[in-house]
């Protein structure tokens, strides 16, 4: 009988649960990833319209005179990193493309415009990315923030950036390239 009793309470001890701890936690994360993105929409075409020469004769006729013409256009840039910003145009002036110089011209004529184009509020503040005709590029790629805002993108043409000649007839364009790059 001794021996049942044991063996009766080697079973117990052996089929009684084991008593769980009060409590138990464990932590995980939860992980995501949104990818760097600069995105424009919307550019389209500046144009001038017909810029204003000096009709009356004398030694001042044919050249620009003290109007200027400038307009702008609205694009959205969305940038989610820091991003810098270049204005680059094809042939840096604004080209004739209807005629070119030729021989029988008078000296004086030219078949080139200078011009200036700003993204006029890329950046918080007065200094903006452009590009001039007779200075080159100006404070291109300077770093600035996430953006989201509907860019102003003016051009102009000034009569004191045009002193040099005056212009031929005609239609007269530049391709201008904006690039926005995350840094």
């Amino acid at each position: 009988m001794k021996k049942l009793f044991a063996v009766a309470a080697l079973s117990a001890m052996l089929s009684t649960p084991a008593f769980a701890a009060d409590s138990d936690s464990e932590s995980f994360d939860i992980n995501a990833n949104v990818a760097e993105t600069c995105t424009m929409e919307g550019i389209s075409d500046i144009e001038l319209g017909t810029l204003s020469i000096n009709t009356n004769a004398g030694s001042n006729a044919l050249f620009l005179n003290g109007a200027s013409a400038d307009n702008a256009g609205e694009f959205w840039l969305s940038c989610n990193e820091s991003n810098r910003m270049s204005i680059v145009p094809t042939l840096g002036k604004l080209k004739n493309q209807t005629r070119t110089l030729q021989p029988g011209d008078d000296a004086g004529f030219k078949d080139t415009i200078n011009y200036s184009v700003a993204a006029l509020n890329y950046r918080n503040g007065f200094l903006q990315p452009s590009f001039n005709s007779i200075l080159g590029p100006l404070l291109q790629n300077q770093s600035r923030g996430a953006i989201h805002r509907k860019i102003d993108m003016g051009a102009a043409v000034t009569f004191l950036g045009n002193l040099d000649a005056r212009p031929l007839a005609g239609t007269y364009k530049d391709t201008v390239t904006v690039t926005v790059t995350t840094i």
